[in-house]
């Protein structure tokens, strides 16, 4: 979900065969997940300029 510049939500199907890309880093017992992003692909370039990575799970 990504909400555009005017603060509408919007749902994006994934397959579920798709992951979306992230790392988890610990610090002094903290935890935060940063996702990986990249240029939104350009039919979502309208909603916003970033997107997160996609990745293609091996199952």
């Amino acid at each position: 979900m990504e909400k555009d510049h005017d603060g509408q939500s919007h749902w994006i199907p994934l397959d579920t065969s798709i992951a979306i890309q992230g790392f988890l880093a610990e610090r002094k017992g903290e935890q935060r997940i940063y996702v990986v992003t990249v240029n939104s692909p350009p039919e979502y370039q309208w909603i916003h300029d970033r997107w997160p990575r996609l990745v293609k799970l091996s199952i």
